[in-house]
């Protein structure tokens, strides 16, 4: 009985934290959160304001476009895409069936802990938290072999803070859509 008890206050007291460290007002809705929508091309997000979306590099120059159209990277607090290295992000990758998302690796991350499965908007998220070069993540991912699957990356800590709690990371994750 005592167990319970203190592990009932652990989590009660594990939460004020997470709520106390988030940096959109407690209480907000994600619904009440504004902004553009972003569609990088395979797939588009709400980029709420006083963050800025980008497009995917497109590293072998594969695709017509300019830019990988399976990825897009929303960046709170950012003026251009030089940001993406000194402010929290969340980069958001499609995968298709025919180019099937190889399931994250734990074990090339430091300090991981498995995320209970969580819904957020249509989707069912799998994941854990980590560190990657002492950077605070959360990897985030959906869907199953042979079907449409994403992958979120999302820097924790790069300067400033964003949770998964905060609302406003709630409502990109929510307004994720494939456009394909």
């Amino acid at each position: 009985m005592k167990k319970n008890i203190v592990f009932m206050l652990v989590s009660v007291l594990l939460t004020a934290i997470l709520v106390g460290c988030s940096s959109t007002p407690a209480g907000t809705d994600p619904g009440d959160i504004t902004g553009e929508t972003f569609d990088g091309g395979n797939i588009s997000a709400l980029v709420p304001d006083g963050w800025m979306g980008f497009h995917g590099t497109d590293y072998f120059e594969e695709y017509e476009e300019g830019y990988d159209p399976n990825v897009i990277q929303i960046a709170k607090g950012a003026k251009s895409e030089w940001d993406l290295f000194s402010k929290p992000y969340i980069m958001i990758g499609y995968y298709g069936p025919d180019n099937p998302m190889i399931e994250p690796m734990k074990e090339i991350y430091e300090e991981t802990a498995d995320i209970d499965p969580i819904t957020i908007g249509e989707y069912t998220w799998n994941g854990f938290t980590g560190k990657s070069l002492d950077t605070p993540i959360a990897v985030l991912w959906t869907g199953e072999e042979k079907s449409d699957q994403i992958q979120l990356t999302i820097c924790l800590e790069n300067g400033d803070k964003i949770s998964l709690e905060d609302a406003d990371v709630q409502a990109i994750i929510a307004s994720i859509n494939i456009t394909k």
